[in-house]
């Protein structure tokens, strides 16, 4: 029996499972064609995406995943701001719940590595919500509000706290809070992380960034010694070590190209999953990506600079297998599937692009 399972293994080696993978797309619907949240069948051979199926909803900005779960925040003022739950399965959508997210203009969701709490960014509002999760991807009971306070040097962009993102350590046991109207990166310890009663401690750690640069998503490396963070006004990446409980400023590093002079807006940063690169887009005047390489040390090289082929690269992924990479150009309206290779780190386009309206986060 062996040797026929081997036989019709070696023979027809795609059998028992797929070449797609689920990949989900938030957009902006204000001022846009979007209808929602836009899910795709992604070819892991190939890059090639193929839509399957759209839900309703209002500015779904930011999504996060758990299992068949797909979280959205609905980015919107004057109180509208809230999260909803959907599960996910035969290219259908079923809404599960809907909780507010206490402040204006929900930017960022992310889950817990434990999948037991969700964090909620309010940029406009300031602030940051923690849920808890239900074993059945149900929004659960509020587990603890934070708002901050204070300005940044920058009058016009950092006249108030404006919380950009919320991530989980790879533990789940800390949650980092960047705030670009602040320059600073908060770091909360969490009680019990893996259980029920979970909870936030109320003293976090504070890591300051550059004055007028504008933290807004981070990045870590694999084993998590280094923190990578992007600095949305100056287009910087900054660069800090862990010691201990510290964490202590190592680099910055630009994303443009040398003598760049034009208007930024970084947005995105994420690790390839061998650990080996980093990846930032810088919207702006610029519209690329940077390439890096990270050195044992955590430092950063430039490799090069990889223009996004259309305008406002908001958001970004990285398959799974580390072999693509797929930009998500919110102006001009399209995601565009770079071939990753794995060696250099280097992108080519594999001239397969989607038209989706105003897109703005990528998720597998």
């Amino acid at each position: 029996m062996k040797k026929i399972i081997f036989f019709i293994l070696t023979c027809f080696p795609f059998l028992g499972w797929s070449q797609t993978i689920p990949m989900f797309i938030g957009t902006y619907t204000n001022d846009s064609e979007s209808k929602g949240i836009y899910a795709f069948d992604f070819n892991v051979k190939t890059g090639e995406i193929a839509m399957v199926a759209t839900t309703p909803m209002v500015n779904p900005s930011f999504l996060s995943r758990k299992d068949n779960i797909i979280y959205a925040v609905s980015e919107q003022g004057n109180n509208k701001g809230n999260l909803t739950a959907y599960s996910y399965s035969n290219g259908q959508f079923t809404t599960l719940n809907t909780v507010p997210t206490k402040g204006d203009d929900p930017c960022h969701v992310s889950v817990s590595p434990n999948k037991n709490l969700i964090a909620v960014s309010n940029y406009s509002g300031g602030s940051f919500v923690l849920y808890k999760l239900e074993s059945n991807g149900v929004i659960g009971d509020l587990v603890d509000f934070v708002q901050h306070e204070g300005k940044g040097v920058d009058k016009i962009r950092q006249e108030a706290p404006h919380v950009h993102s919320a991530f989980f350590s790879k533990k789940g046991n800390e949650i980092f809070v960047q705030d670009l109207g602040l320059d600073q990166v908060s770091i909360y310890n969490l009680i019990n992380p893996k259980k029920n009663d979970a909870s936030l401690h109320s003293d976090p750690a504070e890591v300051f960034t550059s004055a007028g640069g504008g933290p807004r998503h981070i990045a870590f490396g694999k084993k998590e010694h280094y923190m990578y963070v992007v600095l949305e006004m100056t287009a910087d990446i900054a660069v800090y070590k862990r010691d201990g409980q510290d964490w202590l400023f190592h680099q910055s590093i630009n994303i443009n190209p040398d003598g760049f002079a034009g208007k930024n807006g970084a947005a995105d940063i994420k690790v390839s999953p061998d650990g080996k690169f980093i990846y930032a887009t810088n919207r702006g005047d610029a519209n690329t990506i940077g390439v890096f390489s990270i050195a044992k040390d955590g430092k950063l090289t430039k490799v090069a600079n990889q223009p996004t082929l259309g305008e406002g690269p908001r958001s970004f992924n990285i398959s799974p297998d580390g072999k693509f990479l797929l930009v998500a150009n919110q102006t001009t309206n399209e995601v565009v599937t770079f071939a990753r290779n794995e060696k250099t780190g280097l992108l080519k386009e594999t001239g397969k692009p989607v038209r989706i309206p105003a897109p703005v986060c990528i998720i597998f």
